[in-house]
């Protein structure tokens, strides 16, 4: 764990039973460009999560680009640490978009998915949002 991270989660209180859990992963590995609301800086290219994030999960395509983003893909996390942080991050910054049918995601279907490399992540973006019936701009404004 990175010297601040520690700093950090000692300065919080944070006792062994609470270092991996998905907010706190959060925190150490996307918060520094989506901030700790989950609402990004737009104005440097990064998208907000709040209320926005949910809404690739409408289609399987969608739901495969948020895990393979690179800063999400090439994320440290183990699979299956990463999968709980995707899963607390739609209902924390998103709840009301995510699907009737959502089911979690699971380390194997993040193995599998970070492997596949993307390129032009913000073209995909804005032609999943699109097909699914939503602002193409969503999260960046």
């Amino acid at each position: 764990m990175p010297l601040v991270g520690a700093i950090l989660l000692a300065a919080m209180g944070a006792n062994a039973a609470t270092i991996n859990t998905p907010r706190v992963d959060f925190m150490l590995e996307c918060q520094g460009c989506h901030r700790p609301e989950g609402v990004g800086l737009p104005s440097a290219n990064v998208p907000t999560l709040k209320g926005h994030v949910s809404k690739f999960l409408h289609t399987s395509e969608g739901r495969a680009f948020l895990v393979r983003v690179p800063g999400v893909a090439q994320s440290s996390l183990s699979d299956e640490r990463l999968a709980a942080v995707m899963n607390w991050m739609v209902e924390e910054f998103d709840p009301a978009h995510l699907p009737v049918n959502f089911r979690n995601y699971e380390a194997k279907e993040v193995n599998e998915l970070r492997k596949k490399i993307m390129r032009n992540p913000n073209t995909i973006r804005r032609r999943i949002l699109k097909a699914s019936g939503f602002n193409p701009n969503d999260g960046y404004q």
